[in-house]
């Protein structure tokens, strides 16, 4: 595994979420109840940026048309819904975190 540094463990409270580019990557990182988890930031239906979405509990929701990720495993829990249809969405990519010292560490390959 080849972990980089990401942010500072006091840049995400618990019970919020934010993104850091990381390479040709953005990074959501949420802290749900003093515990990291890592995944792509952009949505895989339409792009949307996550971090500008609602996290509650373990569970993200886009902000462009409602997909919902679980953070902790990058899993589609449901897809878009625009007008009458649902659609599927793909899973996101998780990755593994890991905290050195006060640095959010998150392995990307």
């Amino acid at each position: 595994m080849s972990f980089i540094d990401i942010a500072n463990i006091e840049d995400v409270v618990p019970g919020a979420m934010k993104s850091f580019p990381a390479g040709d990557k953005q990074v959501l990182i949420a802290n749900v109840g003093g515990k990291y988890y890592a995944m792509n930031g952009i949505c895989t239906h339409a792009g949307g940026n996550l971090s500008k979405g609602k996290l509650d509990g373990i569970v993200v929701t886009c902000p462009r048309h409602g997909s919902r990720f679980d953070v902790t495993t990058g899993k589609s829990l449901s897809g878009p819904h625009i007008l009458f249809m649902t659609f599927t969405t793909k899973d996101e990519k998780a990755f593994p975190v890991r905290i050195e010292g006060n640095r959010i560490q998150v392995d990307i390959s």
